[in-house]
């Protein structure tokens, strides 16, 4: 049996500037680590990013001060 797997087409793009330091450091680090597509590797840390911020940055019921006055207890 064949399993098929979905795949979202990216039609949406983002550029970025970066300065001569920052290039460098980019490709310092990719030469450094063997990384072939830097395209993928920057989508892979900023959405890591992302994702990580969401876990943490949930809606709650209470506010932070509510939060911390039942921390007290």
């Amino acid at each position: 049996m064949r399993m098929t797997r979905t795949v979202h087409k990216r039609r949406h793009r983002k550029t970025i500037s970066l300065n001569d330091s920052e290039l460098a450091a980019l490709e310092r680090y990719c030469t450094k680590y063997g990384i072939k597509n830097q395209t993928a590797m920057m989508r892979e840390t900023i959405f890591k990013e992302v994702f990580d911020k969401f876990q943490t940055d949930y809606p709650t019921l209470w506010s932070a001060r509510e939060l911390a006055a039942l921390e007290q207890f």
